[in-house]
């Protein structure tokens, strides 16, 4: 598994998640969204509009996801890189690499 427990606490106890796909002619498109469930290195949010986000990982499915929990003294955060595709009305990113950044 790639998303460990902390790192699983640290996504499901932030405020917002960042998605970052990639358009068409290569720039990131980066959003912010609503909290996040876990299961296994699998991490879903609502889709609510993420047209732009939608189009792309239609094209090229590849993306990052980064999250980030402050906490009375201290913070931490993590960056993940995987696969997004939207399922039933969700956003579905799995992970493939995952950094601790704080």
């Amino acid at each position: 598994m790639v998303i460990n427990e902390e790192m699983k606490s640290v996504i499901e106890n932030s405020a917002f998640l960042t998605i970052v796909t990639m358009c068409p002619d290569g720039s990131p498109h980066p959003i912010i969204v609503g909290g996040g469930t876990v299961e296994g290195d699998n991490v879903s949010v609502g889709v609510y509009a993420m047209k732009v986000t939608q189009e792309n990982i239609k094209k090229n499915d590849c993306a990052m996801l980064l999250a980030a929990q402050k906490f009375e003294g201290g913070a931490k955060g993590c960056r993940f890189t995987g696969n997004a595709k939207v399922i039933d009305g969700k956003f579905v990113f799995t992970a493939t690499k995952a950094e601790s950044l704080i």
